[in-house]
């Protein structure tokens, strides 16, 4: 049997993510991680076809990882505020994969209706319902209130390095979702819950 080759792709995508931790994407290229690993750029292109198609695992990666962060740090007691704080504390450990993932246009066209219908965000739009007992339309109003306002302060953390620690961002975040909750509550809802509230939450949902 042939040997098994040396060098792996995990070993390529962990060397890849630090790479990108380090100087973002722009760093991430066939002489930088044949370096990092010690060998020539010829095992490189055994294992993928193009830099182009490594590139692609690399940010499937850094998409595990941001996950992984995530999943690890949010709630279902308040599972908006408790994500908004995690989103802004990976901002602040990994700026330069936040970069990466969050800051290259990929929302481009999208539009906030299109944010609050999005799969991955239904189940906290659905908890916001359950813990505040609020109508569909105003528990989305508040999702894209606190979302736009955690991603606004995770960029300043990101791009402009604003000194604020996991603590305040926490603070910050959950008073920002107490205003705009009571702002929603005093609305009139366009989309009022049936006679006698909302049914309880009796599910666990995770991030995804």
């Amino acid at each position: 049997m042939p040997p098994a080759p040396s060098i792996t792709r995990e070993a390529v995508l962990e060397a890849a993510v630090n790479l990108a931790r380090s100087g973002g994407m722009e760093s991430v290229n066939a002489r930088a991680l044949a370096s990092a690993l010690g060998c020539s750029t010829r095992p490189l292109f055994r294992l993928w076809r193009s830099m182009a198609e490594l590139k692609r695992d690399v940010v499937a990666e850094l998409n595990r990882l941001y996950n992984a962060f995530m999943d690890a740090r949010m709630t279902d007691e308040n599972r908006l505020v408790s994500q908004g704080a995690a989103y802004i504390e990976f901002a602040r450990r990994e700026p330069r994969i936040f970069d990466e993932l969050f800051m290259n246009r990929c929302m481009e066209g999208a539009s906030l209706a299109d944010v609050a219908a999005a799969a991955w965000n239904r189940p906290t739009i659905e908890n916001i319902e359950c813990a505040c007992g609020m109508s569909r339309p105003q528990a989305e109003a508040v999702f894209l209130n606190v979302w736009l306002f955690s991603h606004g302060l995770a960029t300043q953390i990101a791009s402009n390095h604003l000194d604020i620690g996991p603590d305040d961002a926490a603070r910050l975040v959950a008073d920002a979702f107490g205003s705009f909750a009571a702002s929603a509550a005093s609305a009139p809802p366009s989309d009022a819950p049936p006679e006698g509230g909302t049914q309880p939450c009796d599910r666990k949902e995770t991030h995804a």
